[in-house]
């Protein structure tokens, strides 16, 4: 019974096998008789009146270069090959070239779509303007991003990517924002509840002990009951500690996670949280008290 049944189990193995084999070119034909994107980054131009901004003119093209061909729909022109056009066409690789100028660099590069951009600050935050031009009929589709300074340019370079992508394949979602770290606060959170029962259970083993300290009529109960009360007293006030540092841990968290300077966006709206956040403790008759103020 058992050879029959090990006879069965390599036969299926064999036609599970000769099933993917067989379906294995129809799915490379599906995938490529997808259209590939052609297009071309050309450098950016800093129009920020900064010149400790004027290495993001090639900085910015060649991270979203990075970015976008992560896209297997997407192919991406060689640096080498736009600038050789550049020279041939006597135009300056710095971003500012008319929209005719691109279409003639994208159409001699082979490519269907050609994106400058430009490098600005406002309000003291570092943005970047994108323009997707389309060679084959002229038109521009303009995407942006801003965020809080240079040290935020890497997601912001690939929110930016993230977004032409969708334009031009319709995949995944435009975002509006994206935020630069992720706090994870919920996990502090989860220690704050953890460590307020451990108290709370700690508090009431206390007070039994405490109770039947008081009420006991036995000399011989008297240190025991002592000594269990007073460690679970300790023990309480520790976690109370502990789950009141984890609260704040938590709270300033949440309020990192949710400020502004943790976000960038690729659109005009800036959200703003003003938010105070006070703790204090107390001890008061050998007790700890802990209070958390949060005010919007």
């Amino acid at each position: 019974m058992k050879i029959t049944l090990v006879k069965y189990q390599k036969f299926f193995m064999k036609i599970l096998i000769l099933f993917f084999i067989s379906i294995s070119p129809l799915i490379a034909q599906q995938d490529s008789q997808v259209e590939k994107i052609t297009l071309a980054v050309m450098d950016f131009k800093n129009n920020s009146a900064q010149f400790r901004h004027d290495r993001l003119e090639k900085a910015i093209p060649e991270m979203l270069k990075t970015e976008l061909s992560y896209d297997h729909n997407i192919l991406v022109v060689e640096r080498s090959k736009i600038e050789s056009i550049l020279a041939e066409q006597a135009l300056a690789q710095s971003g500012v070239i008319e929209t005719t100028e691109a279409q003639e660099v994208g159409r001699l590069a082979g490519a269907q779509y050609i994106i400058t951009g430009e490098v600005n600050t406002i309000n003291s935050r570092l943005r970047i303007d994108a323009h997707i031009i389309k060679v084959s009929s002229g038109q521009v589709l303009g995407e942006k991003v801003n965020g809080k300074d240079r040290e935020t340019l890497e997601p912001m370079v690939k929110l930016l990517a993230q977004n032409i992508i969708f334009n031009l394949t319709g995949k995944g979602e435009r975002k509006s924002y994206a935020k630069i770290h992720d706090y994870q606060s919920k996990w502090a959170a989860i220690a704050t509840g953890a460590a307020s029962i451990a108290t709370i259970v700690l508090h009431f083993q206390y007070k039994n002990y405490y109770d039947k300290y008081h009420e006991t009529n036995r000399l011989d109960q008297f240190d025991r009951y002592y000594s269990d009360a007073n460690r679970y007293y300790k023990t309480r006030n520790i976690f109370m500690i502990a789950s009141g540092i984890a609260a704040l841990t938590a709270l300033t968290l949440w309020q990192n996670d949710r400020s502004e300077m943790n976000k960038i966006y690729a659109d005009n709206q800036i959200e703003t949280i003003p938010q105070k956040l006070s703790i204090g403790l107390a001890m008061e008759n050998r007790d700890y008290r802990v209070s958390l103020k949060l005010s919007f």
